[in-house]
């Protein structure tokens, strides 16, 4: 289940940007020293097929809103998510994401 909020955390207020203000996230740190990323990611159009996003730990990354198709490193065909659902990425690896609305979701940094 998703929270809704998160309390006693530390927010990073400097957004990740990527791929020219279409993909952004905030960084949140924990008393015990998790992090997390809060992000939102606007469609793909005719410039931008699909984003590339690379891993340096693993990462759940939880779908709040919005549904797209997802092909990790190493996967032939790209799988479908909505929101409520995850998908997990290896460390140093990495996905293509593709969707035709917007986005948001919670990565849960887990390495």
């Amino acid at each position: 289940m998703t929270a809704a909020q998160f309390t006693n955390v530390t927010v990073n207020a400097q957004a990740t940007i990527s791929y020219d203000g279409r993909c952004s996230s905030h960084t949140i740190m924990f008393e015990d020293g998790r992090h997390k990323t809060l992000g939102v990611i606007l469609p793909c159009d005719n410039l931008v097929e699909h984003y590339h996003f690379s891993t340096n730990t693993s990462e759940r990354i939880e779908l709040t809103s919005g549904e797209c198709e997802v092909k990790i490193n190493g996967e032939e065909e790209f799988s479908y998510y909505r929101a409520g659902q995850s998908f997990v990425v290896e460390g140093n690896s990495g996905f293509n994401l593709r969707t035709e609305e917007i986005v948001q979701y919670i990565c849960h940094l887990e390495g």
